[in-house]
This record gives C-alpha cells, structure tokens and sequence, in this order.
C-alpha cells in the first residue's frame, strides 16, 4: 500500500533522536535491561498483553493488516483495506476478473494497482484468514522481513521459532513463529535454497499452514 505515514514517521523519529541527546541526572537514569528481559519487552509486536500490534513502522500485525482484522467479513475487508481490491483470475485478454464475494472457498485479493511490495488477502469463508508478503518492504511483527537469514530471525523470535522443513525442496526451511496469546495469527517464514526468506505469511490455523497457497 501507498499510504503509509512517511512524513509522520520522520517526524517523529526527529523528534526522538532530538530528546535522545540529552543526558539524564543520576536520578533520572533508567536501569538497562536485565539478561532476563522477554522478547516481548524487545519489541513491542510480540507483547502478551495485547494481540494489537503497536508498532509505527509497518501495517503488519499479529491480528491483521492496516484496519483489517483477521476473521475480518470480506465486506469489512473490502471496506477498510483503503484502496480497491480484486482477484488473481484475469480473461483472455489479461483484464482481471471481478472476484465473487460470495464464494465460500480460498482465494486471493490484491489492490488493483499492485506491486511487489503489496500483500496478498487470503480469503476463506468470506473471511480474511492470512495475508503474505514476497517484498522487503514490509516488516512483520517483530521485525523479521524478506532477505533475512535464519539466524537473524531467531535473534529476534528466541523460544518460540520451530525450523520446519519445506515440503519440495530439502535445501529450503521454514520459521513457524508461535503465537505469545492463543487466538493470535501465527508468522511462517520461507527461508529459500540460498537460505535467506523469500516470503513469509501471517494467519490463523488451518490457513497458514496452506503450502501452496490455496492449493
């Protein structure tokens, strides 16, 4: 999507590095974090508090994307998503299909005017039940994102990362991350041959576990 607040982010990140440089009293100063500390407290995405995730940089969330929910109806999807969506079928001549909202088996939805970068809806049930990313634009909760390594995910997702292997090819792997809160999406990312991801998922149980899509 084309609408994240880049300005605001600036902003604010400005704003941050400015109260940054100044240097607290001896009273004031905030102890560093114990060797104990959680991934949770690491990174907000991850907190057991809430399923909403928090952070400022990405529309991914354990729940859902942007002000879509997972579980979300497809007319809510449709809705809030922010910019029209359609199908993967396209007619002979290439002109994408209208999708039929009333089908109750899995399909896709993308924005009209997709990229690489954008997300694909995964819609089962009339309902959004996972989303996947193929682009390192989008950061997903926690902080994984494509072209990371499988070391580097499990710095940031320790205890809660299975390594699993890929059902086609022996030299690929996937990270299921395990949820903090039941009820909560579960992140799978797809390490590739060259051991890096290529792509990753956040959804709920069946449907995140789809290997090929909704195949």
């Amino acid at each position: 999507m084309k609408a994240f607040p880049v300005a605001g982010l600036l902003a604010l990140s400005l704003a941050a590095c400015g109260q940054g440089a100044q240097v607290p009293d001896a009273a004031s100063e905030v102890s560093a974090p114990t060797a104990g500390a959680t991934d949770a407290a690491a990174d907000p995405d991850l907190a057991t508090s809430t399923p909403m995730d928090p952070r400022n940089d990405s529309p991914a969330r354990l729940d859902g994307f942007g002000a879509v929910a997972l579980g979300a109806s497809i007319d809510d999807v449709r809705s809030r998503f922010g910019e029209p969506l359609q199908g993967l079928a396209t007619d002979a001549a290439g002109k994408p299909l209208a999708a039929d909202d009333g089908n109750e088996d899995c399909y896709y939805l993308h924005p009209q005017k997709a990229s690489p970068e954008d997300p694909w809806l995964m819609i089962e049930g009339r309902k959004l039940v996972r989303y996947d990313v193929r682009g390192p634009a989008i950061v997903a909760p926690g902080g994984g994102k494509v072209g990371m390594t499988l070391g580097e995910l499990q710095q940031l997702y320790p205890e809660r990362g299975d390594v699993t292997p890929d059902k086609y090819d022996p030299q690929a792997r996937h990270l299921r991350v395990r949820p903090a809160q039941e009820g909560q999406g579960i992140i799978d990312f797809a390490l590739d041959a060259d051991g890096k991801v290529g792509a990753w998922r956040v959804g709920l149980p069946p449907q995140v576990d789809y290997v090929e899509g909704c195949g």
